[in-house]
Parts: C-alpha cells; sequence; structure tokens
C-alpha cells in the first residue's frame, strides 16, 4: 500500500467520478484506475462498485475511507511540523479561551510569548467561546490549546489562574454597599443564573445543595454578558466573575464568602494527550506554564 494509492482513494472517495478524480490528481484516467485496482487487490476487498455507469462506496470502502483520511492528514501534519522546525512555515498556533479572561490574561499572555525571539514567526488563531464550548473544541482536536474550566481523562490539564467570584447586583440594591456576601445573603434573591452546562452554573447549584437551598432562578443565559445585562434591568441578581461589563454604574459586585474563603474557580490550560503539539504550540505551552502556573491548593 502506498501513500499515492491512498491519496487517490480519497480524492476518487469524495468525487466519485474517475475522469474528474483523475483531473484533480493530474494523472491519467487509467493510471488511477490500474492504481485503485491494486490498491483493492492488496486489502483483498471491492472499494468501489459501479452502477448504471455511476461509482460509490461499497460498504469496505466507506469503512476505510475515514482510516485512509486519518493516515494523509497526520503525515500531512507532520510534513508540517518539520516545515516549521526549520524555519520555512508560517507557526500558528489555535488557541481558545472564554470571555472573562479576554482583558485580564490574553492580552498579557501574547506580550510575553512575543518578547521572546524565537516566538516572533508564530501567528495565533483564536477562538473565543464559553469555557465548555472551548473545551468542546480542544476535545475535537480543533484547538491546540485552551483556557478553560473543564477538565478530562483526554486532556492534560495545568492550573492556571483562580478567579474570583462575585455576587452581581444592580446599583442601589440593598447588599450593593457590602464588603462581601455570603449565600444565606442571597437565597432567597431572584438569581439569573448560566445554562446547565456552564461551570458558573455547577458552582452555583453547588453552592446552594451544599446548604439544601434551590436557587429562586428567574432567566438563564449562555454568558456572563447577557447575566449583567438582566442583572442591570433589576431583573436579579447573579454570580459571576469580573469581566469589564462590571464597570457599568448600573450594577455592583460583591465578593462572595463561602466558608470563610472567597469564592473562587479554578482556570486550566489544557491539551490533547493524544495530540502532538506543534512546536510552535510547545513553546507558547511552555511560557504559559512557566510564568502563569498556579499549584493546586494544598
Amino acid at each position: 500500500m502506498t501513500l499515492l494509492q491512498l491519496q487517490y482513494f480519497r480524492t476518487l472517495a469524495h468525487v466519485l467520478h474517475y475522469t474528474q478524480a483523475a483531473k484533480e490528481l493530474h494523472i491519467s484516467q487509467p493510471s488511477l484506475s490500474y492504481s485503485i485496482s491494486e490498491l483493492e487487490k492488496e486489502l483483498d476487498v471491492k472499494l468501489f462498485q459501479k452502477e448504471n455507469r455511476k461509482i460509490s462506496l461499497t460498504p469496505y470502502g466507506e469503512q476505510f475511507l475515514p482510516y485512509a483520511e486519518k493516515a494523509l492528514d497526520l503525515l500531512d501534519e507532520g510534513a508540517d511540523v518539520l516545515r516549521q522546525m526549520s524555519g520555512t512555515a508560517l507557526q500558528v498556533v489555535h488557541l481558545g479561551y472564554f470571555h472573562s479572561v479576554s482583558s485580564s490574561l490574553i492580552p498579557s499572555m501574547m506580550e510575553g510569548v512575543y518578547s521572546q525571539e524565537e516566538n516572533r514567526r508564530i501567528r495565533f488563531q483564536f477562538y473565543e467561546d464559553t469555557s465548555f464550548d472551548v473545551f468542546n473544541q480542544l476535545k475535537k482536536g480543533a484547538l491546540d490549546l485552551a483556557f478553560c474550566m473543564h477538565q478530562d481523562d483526554s486532556l492534560n490539564s495545568v492550573v492556571i489562574m483562580r478567579q474570583p467570584l462575585y455576587l452581581a447586583v444592580p446599583s442601589g440594591h440593598p447588599l450593593a454597599g457590602r464588603e462581601y456576601v455570603t449565600v444565606e445573603d442571597f437565597a432567597r434573591e431572584p438569581m439569573v443564573v448560566l445554562d446547565k452546562p456552564s461551570n458558573l452554573r455547577a458552582i452555583t447549584d453547588a453552592l446552594f445543595d451544599r446548604r439544601s437551598e434551590t436557587p429562586n432562578v428567574v432567566f438563564e443565559v449562555r454568558e456572563c454578558n447577557a447575566a449583567l445585562q438582566y442583572v442591570s434591568l433589576r431583573f436579579g441578581v447573579s454570580i459571576l466573575p469580573k469581566v469589564p461589563a462590571m464597570s457599568s454604574d448600573k450594577v455592583a459586585a460583591i465578593p462572595i464568602l463561602d466558608e470563610d474563603q472567597t469564592l473562587v474557580r479554578t482556570v486550566y490550560l489544557s491539551w490533547s494527550k493524544g495530540h502532538p503539539l506543534s512546536p510552535a504550540a510547545q513553546r507558547v505551552k511552555n511560557y504559559i506554564i512557566d510564568h502563569y502556573a498556579t499549584p493546586e491548593p494544598g
């Protein structure tokens, strides 16, 4: 089985037309037919079938296609890594993060990475979404590195920061002038919460569960800015990290004490265990860990 046979098979499997596939591959149709025939002989199965002058994949071909594509993609990735190592390719790092670290962490991280001469050729492709969606994109292989709150056995994770959480209340609310609040202070307040997959929702539910309380949920939203909008409109209060929109004079942010400690959530830098990092992504990962990693609490 040769690399060319796999490339020819993949192209024909997508085009399903010998003449068009041969044209795309810049070879003659007889050469394509011969290559596919030899591959089928080696595998001892038919990969394509012909019906009324139309071809389609056999069940064997359908089963084999994802393996062929995976092998070719890995080879392409390996070749790109070598080009990066030799300095002949643009070094692109796919980095995901969620909104509340976009102003507090990402700019300083970028400045630090580019302060090192060997990183000047690196270019970033950013993906900003909720922590849960960033986490899922990382697991799918669409990202090299990600800042998120979720963990998984398929990922390596390092603690980068612990984000304090606040009770966001409308300006003029009875709690607005407090130095801090406890869950008991707002247990009966109408709550604006993030939807189920989010880390903030899990933290909110856990806070109430530990006290055998049920939050009075009036709105469920997807991200922090939407929650702040409802808080500013006086629909309720919300547990949120510090985000730029909190500087509005329509809301106040009060630290939350839980069991005599300020309530925080943990932010991780994560990357796949099963997907090797490119040299550029490896350098970015090492820089972030060297300059931002935080030890687990004892």
